[in-house]
């Protein structure tokens, strides 16, 4: 192929005798004219001996000899350049082998010198730990040789006082009466210690189960039903009392029940007696028949009634029987003396199943029954009588009496731990009972004076908790379910709002525990849920292995840990001792900071500026222990870099996180996720009328770095400047905040969260402002505030812009802006677009968060539960060990201050009930009255 010139003809010799040449046009070129016809060649030709040709020979035959002796000699040369690229070759494939070989030495260094680093921070951490643990132990024996000291003192004084010297004759006469005549009231739970039970057989007569019914008929319904649908060998028959309801719907289900089942008698009272008189007539209709009290707001299930004749007749001196109930007061479960809800999950007949199983034949002795669902013996009746009308009215405290009245006739009051029967509570004769609560707790203290000392002394021994913990086991193996402990902080707040919704979201899916922090350096270990009641405490370090016992006795299977404040260090290492896997949730910066917010001593956000900052912010607030930055970042970073996934609710915090921790299996879960909310509402704020103010409403508990110096300085300008714009806090401060007329606000205070968006309907604000001077990971506030469709304005900081981003009626704003810089955009915008009803336009799209390859997405459907087993064995932990480490426990001067409450209140108890001071406590307001027993309740 011959050359080409570029642009320009070319001159060619052909010579031999079939000459050719190629034409320097590449494929392509010709594909591309296709069959377009704009190119062309132009070839000008001479023969041989033409003149050009003859030329032409005589210069080309001397450069075709030349060429020819030139060839051997380029040969040689190209020979020789090929010998020395192949000895560099060589000598670079040994330089690159040395250089390797240096490298993995320089590595080999690298990791000795991180090695002995961590070493000696490890070693480092261990000496501040014991110095802590030394400083702990001294002040704790200085703390109760103090407590000791004192009370040795109180106790010399009042032994040496008159009055003490001269009451000590009648004390030492009181104390031998009372253990003649009490056989050891501090064991006993009510007056005569009960023989040895002595089972006697039942009688052949049906039991009568008595319904009073005023209002409310599909609880009715639900009752009867389940009275009529349970499995029974023992006979009844159903008498249902219609207390004159109002309700003419009831009263025809009720006829209608009756003619078409032959156990269903119906009784109906031509005018109200109330629920005693209501009662009283229906255990009159037979001198023979047991009788079970039931309200018509219950629901029974399976062989409810043989169970609990069985213990009626499990002595001779049985005169009542009760069963646990959700709502039943010494008898509730799972907390008990509460009204509690279902245990999520669980229906009545489940549950009350697994009492059947787990607790078959078990009572113990109560001071008194309870009338939602009561089995009372006809000989017992017979001998005590009916319920006293004269002195309870319509009802309340009727069958407390009835059970003391037969306690002093020598019958047992039992309470049937292996029977449960569902409360609703408050339905059959109304609400409205306070007065007579009131009225009929005076008249049992008159009638019987040592009633409300045996409650509480029943109270301070709580006998039926180990009942109580036997079924929660129960209910965890019954469940089938992986279990999963959550270790969080001991406060209030987001974390336990996140914790909650996600226990709610999987309820039905598995079973959740969390650890606490507790009152001196221990945990506490509790069911998680609204009404639960199981919890252990121990002692830590002390009692870690105690604690891993009762962890792998409930069949943890996965650790999630969401906040470690206040925890020390050994719960760290529980997901190695159980052999778990654990995740982490990012709610804060503690994990990096021990501030906790990423703020310095100016209570706003400190920049990241680096370890010399931290090291400058620590000298002014030590970290706990006073560990240094370096050390508390290898502690909690070895954690977060050994999770399975930690789990950021903003891109923002994942951001941060990776910083401190770029090997963590990081993934974006937000909270709202497990709300199930897609989608939330435009807003569409009102405009304002010429002359009306602008509402901006701040949410929440504001400490200092959520703002509420700024608010407070925003406001008092705004009253300066007379500006046209109203604050309200909706909520509280960490300190009093100026108000009007000195400050534009108003403060409404504390709100739960279940009010807020009532409340927030209730304030109509116009836009809401978030104040905050620090990183939010997420706010839960900010999220009520989208459901709500409110305007919002944040700060260009955390978790806001991201969640704000593309949304109409949004602001993001410098979060250093000074006072002067927020009121004059609140004065703005108030002009500009809530007075002229104007949008502005929407805060632009954050892309570049979302984009980072590092930041894996997340699904709790998907991958929460993923390869986390169910238990391989029942829930195993012995009542012994539940009884050294269950909720009744306490330690050190907390036991001794519990048992002197204890004591204080049994000896009001005592002197209350003395006819001389009854005039004295009467006069005594009933709120105080309430405060002082809820304070030496507690």
């Amino acid at each position: 192929r011959a050359p080409w010139p570029d642009g320009a003809p070319a001159l060619a010799l052909l010579h031999g005798d079939d000459p050719w040449i190629e034409l320097p046009i590449e494929p392509s070129a010709l594909l591309a004219r296709g069959d377009r016809r704009a190119g062309s060649v132009e070839v000008e030709m001479g023969w041989p001996m033409s003149a050009d040709y003859l030329a032409l020979r005589d210069v080309a035959q001397p450069l075709q000899d030349r060429l020819t002796r030139i060839e051997p000699e380029l040969a040689r040369q190209s020979d020789a350049r090929a010998r020395l690229e192949h000895e560099l070759a060589a000598q670079q494939d040994q330089l690159s082998a040395s250089l390797n070989q240096q490298q993995v030495l320089a590595d080999a260094l690298a990791r000795s010198e991180r090695q002995l680093l961590e070493q000696r921070e490890h070693l480092l951490a261990q000496k501040n730990a014991l110095a802590d643990e030394k400083r702990e132990l001294q002040h704790a024996q200085l703390s109760l040789r103090t407590d000791f000291d004192g009370l040795f003192a109180y106790v010399q004084r009042i032994e040496g006082s008159k009055s003490f010297r001269m009451t000590r004759p009648l004390s030492r006469l009181k104390g031998r009466i009372d253990s003649f005549l009490d056989c050891g009231n501090t064991v006993s739970t009510q007056g005569p210690c009960p023989a040895v039970a002595t089972p006697i057989a039942p009688t052949p007569w049906p039991v009568d189960v008595i319904v009073p019914v005023y209002r409310g008929l599909a609880d009715t319904q639900r009752c009867v039903e389940s009275v009529l649908s349970s499995r029974n060998d023992s006979a009844f028959r159903l008498i249902v009392v219609n207390d004159a309801s109002p309700e003419p719907e009831l009263a025809g289900w009720l006829r209608e029940l009756r003619d078409r089942d032959q156990r269903v008698v119906l009784v109906e009272n031509e005018q109200n007696l109330g629920f005693v008189g209501t009662v009283n007539r229906g255990m009159a209709m037979s001198d023979a028949h047991d009788v079970i009290l039931l309200n018509s707001d219950t629901e029974v299930a399976n062989d409810w009634l043989d169970r609990l004749k069985r213990a009626a007749y499990s002595d001779a001196r049985v005169g009542t029987v009760t069963p646990f109930s959700n709502n039943a007061t010494i008898c509730s479960y799972p907390r008990f003396c509460e009204s509690n809800t279902m245990p999520a999950g669980l229906s009545t007949a489940a549950l009350d199943d697994l009492f059947a199983r787990t607790l078959s034949g078990q009572t113990i002795d109560v001071p008194t029954g309870n009338g939602f669902c009561m089995y009372v013996r006809r000989d017992c009746l017979a001998q005590v009588g009916l319920f006293d009308v004269e002195q309870f009215g319509k009802g309340y405290g009727e069958e407390n009496d009835f059970c003391q009245r037969a306690q002093e006739a020598g019958w047992r009051n039992l309470h049937a731990l292996d029977t449960f029967v569902l409360h609703s509570g408050g339905v059959s004769f109304g609400a409205s009972k306070g007065a007579r609560e009131i009225a009929a707790m005076e008249t049992l203290r008159r009638l019987h004076p040592a009633y409300e000392q045996q409650v509480h002394r029943f109270i301070a021994l709580d006998p039926a908790l180990p009942a109580r913990q036997a079924i929660d086991l129960a209910r965890v193996s019954a469940a089938g379910k992986p279990v999963v402990l959550l270790v969080m902080h001991d406060r209030e707040g987001g974390t336990l709002r996140h914790m909650q919704e996600l226990a709610a979201w999987a309820v039905r899916d598995a079973v959740f525990l969390v650890l606490r922090p507790a009152s001196g350096p221990s945990v506490q270990l509790d069911l998680l849920g609204a009404s639960e009641g199981f919890r252990l405490s121990f002692q830590l370090p002390s009692e870690f292995a105690s604690l891993v016992e009762a962890l792998r006795g409930l069949g943890v299977g996965h650790v999630h840990f969401h906040h470690l404040l206040g925890h020390t260090p050994d719960v760290l290492a529980l997901p190695a001792h159980l052999g778990v896997r654990y995740d982490f949730t990012a709610h804060d910066y503690h994990a990096f900071c021990p501030q906790i917010s990423l703020t310095g001593s100016d209570n706003a956000y400190c920049g990241e500026e680096g370890p010399d900052q931290c090291r400058r912010c620590l000298s002014r607030s030590p970290a706990p222990g006073g560990v240094s930055i370096e050390q508390w970042r290898v502690t909690h970073g070895s954690l977060i870099a050994g999770a399975r996934h930690v789990l950021v609710p903003s891109h923002d915090a994942a951001q941060r996180f990776l910083r401190y921790a770029p090997s963590a299996d990081v993934r974006y879960a937000p909270h709202d996720e497990l709300l199930k909310l897609v989608t939330h509402p435009v807003p569409a704020p009102r405009q304002l009328s010429a002359g009306a103010p602008l509402k901006v409403v701040v949410i929440g508990a504001l400490s200092p770095i959520k703002g509420a110096d700024l608010l407070e300085d925003v406001a008092t300008l705004a009253a300066q400047m007379s500006a046209r714009i109203d604050f309200h806090l909706l909520g509280f401060a960490y300190r009093n905040l100026r108000t009007r007329p000195r400050a534009s606000l108003t403060v409404h205070g504390q709100y739960e969260d279940a009010d807020l968006a009532r409340l927030l309907d209730w304030l109509q604000p116009d836009l809401v402002w978030f104040p905050a001077l620090w990183p939010e990971t997420y706010s839960y506030t900010l999220s009520a505030c989208l459901e709500q469709g409110l305007p919002v304005v944040a700060p260009d900081l955390g978790a806001f812009a991201e969640r704000l981003s593309g949304r109409a009626w949004s602001w993001i704003r410098p979060w250093k802006a000074a006072p002067s810089d927020w009121l004059a955009f609140f004065n703005e915008v108030r002009e500009r677009h809530f007075a002229t009803g104007q949008s502005p336009a929407p805060t632009h799209r954050l892309q570049s968060l979302a984009q980072d390859p590092r930041v894996r997405p997340w699904s709790y459907a998907r991958d929460y539960l993923s390869a986390v087993p169910a238990p391989r064995h029942p829930a195993l932990l012995s009542p012994e060990f539940l009884a050294t480490f269950g909720s009744n426990r306490a330690h050190g001067v907390s036991a001794l201050r519990q048992g002197f409450k204890q004591s204080l209140l049994m000896a009001i108890l005592r002197l209350r009930a003395m006819p001389m001071l009854r005039s004295v406590a009467r006069a005594i307001p009933l709120r105080w009255q309430t405060r002082v027993k809820t304070w030496l309740s507690t």
